[in-house]
């Protein structure tokens, strides 16, 4: 095509101007670089669309029909692992080798399924070793049960697309690792992860465990122990810190406007402004929730 000839005739140009030499082996050399910068640059723009084509709910099968490969070799080639990298708030504390494990078993479920990851698979990975392994151990959860129950709860209507991840297996690993490092732990471990499932109401991992009859109160009682809290810093520390708030203060911006009522709860109390931008928080974050589920009710026909 002559638009390829142009693109070719601009590189050959490029490669003359950066090695400025009429040497062949030179210009060769050069040539080879070139080649491979955007050989790179061709991968990163077919993984971006890849991408773009998991989060839209499209199956390996169907992506690897589109690029001439088979279903295996689609999902080896681009397949994302489940470990993400951490925002600038909380440095997210690295993945133990066992939360690792878990975490592989749990992407061969969601590939076994062609999904994309979801909470309830790394509830199955958990399920593989590990401290949270046998908590759930205890609290009567097993293979069979969540798998029985991602079937019944989480299975298509008649003729719709199969089981589709919630797509939030990596967000929930990226809090786990942020939990962790929250509680001073230099591991994000099974028992991190456990903790963010169950504790998030939103989730298709805690559906399933509601569903199985596990109380998330029961899950963070197992966990309590194991998770300890961060040390309280020293009676003389706490003395040296800043003076404590008078009663009509509010605890979160330390207003202590009279124009400004504060609502006392136990140990606590919270002004106006902060109940108003309380509000506007949970309300976005119901919007976002509701919006998301509007994105996923588009792919069913």
């Amino acid at each position: 095509m002559a638009g390829e000839a142009v693109d070719a005739q601009a590189l050959i140009a490029a490669v003359a101007e950066r090695a400025r030499t009429d040497d062949p082996l030179v210009l060769l050399e050069t040539a080879v670089t070139f080649a491979g910068m955007a050989g790179h640059a061709a991968d990163a723009m077919v993984d971006h669309y890849v991408a773009d084509a998991r989060a839209a709910g499209l199956s390996w099968t169907v992506i690897g029909d589109q690029l001439g490969v088979s279903k295996q070799a689609a999902r080896q080639r681009f397949s994302p692992r489940l470990e993400v990298s951490g925002g600038p708030a909380v440095e997210p504390a690295p993945a133990a080798p066992r939360l690792v494990s878990c975490l592989e078993v749990a992407a061969a479920a969601a590939d076994a399924e062609d999904s994309v990851p979801g909470t309830q698979h790394l509830l199955l990975g958990l399920l593989h070793v590990g401290v949270a392994a046998n908590v759930l151990d205890r609290l009567g959860v097993t293979r069979e049960r969540v798998r029985e129950a991602m079937a019944r709860l989480l299975a298509p209507a008649d003729g719709g697309p199969r089981v589709i991840g919630d797509g939030e297996a990596e967000q929930a690993v990226t809090s786990a690792r942020r939990f962790a490092a929250s509680r001073g732990q230099t591991l994000a471990r099974t028992e991190h992860l456990l903790f963010v499932l169950a504790l998030d109401p939103g989730s298709s991992a805690r559906r399933i465990l509601d569903d199985l009859g596990v109380d998330p109160a029961r899950v963070k009682a197992e966990l309590n122990d194991l998770i300890p809290p961060l040390p309280r810093p020293p009676r003389r520390a706490r003395r040296a810190g800043k003076p404590a708030l008078s009663p009509h203060a509010c605890s979160f911006c330390g207003c202590t406007d009279p124009q400004r009522p504060v609502v006392n709860g136990p140990g606590v109390q919270i002004c106006r402004d902060c109940i108003a931008l309380a509000t506007e928080i949970v309300a976005a974050a119901d919007e976002e929730t509701n919006h998301a589920g509007s994105r996923a009710a588009r792919l069913l026909p």
